[in-house]
């Protein structure tokens, strides 16, 4: 399978590369009102236009922020919205990379199994107990579950704020 290629936001919004903003958003404009999903309902040609508009919505993205733009034109590697690179098919792992990514984190965890053990263990313990103790005295009502969870929570906070003071009452940091 051959990883698809990024079109060229110029060509998809019908630019020259020395278009003004206020080009880039007349076309993009422009564009939307020929495209836009709503004006093709129950047409045959409904998934090709949002296709189309997904395009355009792509360009005008890169277009219309000024870093991105210049990254773009630059041949760098443009940014997403989100800050991350645009992943290529060959950067992508494989399944199997995956699992060994997996397995070797787990062995990384051992050691904060090993040091965090003792206070995982009573925290499900207590929840346990409380669970219990909760469960008859409120058999049959339909608040029991949320009050479990309720009681849970509470014990919760309550064992982390233990946790984090230190044995002189004040905080641990």
């Amino acid at each position: 399978m051959t990883p698809k290629t990024e079109t060229d936001p110029y060509s998809v919004l019908g630019l020259a590369r020395t278009a003004s903003e206020v080009e880039i958003r007349a076309a993009y404009h422009a564009l939307v009102a020929k495209y836009h999903p709503d004006r093709h309902q129950g047409n045959p040609l409904e998934e090709l236009a949002s296709e189309k508009m997904a395009e355009i919505n792509r360009a005008y993205e890169i277009l219309s922020d000024p870093a991105r733009r210049a990254a773009y034109d630059s041949g760098q590697a443009f940014v997403s919205g989100t800050g991350q690179p645009f992943a290529t098919a060959s950067a992508a792992l494989s399944r199997k990379q995956i699992r060994w990514l997996q397995i070797v984190a787990l062995f990384l965890m051992v050691p904060l199994l090993i040091r965090f053990g003792a206070f995982l263990v009573r925290l499900v313990v207590g929840l346990v107990r409380a669970t219990l103790e909760v469960t008859p005295i409120l058999r049959g009502t339909p608040v029991a579950g949320v009050l479990v969870l309720l009681a849970a929570a509470i014990l919760v906070l309550v064992l982390v704020r233990r946790r984090r003071r230190g044995r002189n009452g004040k905080r641990d940091d």
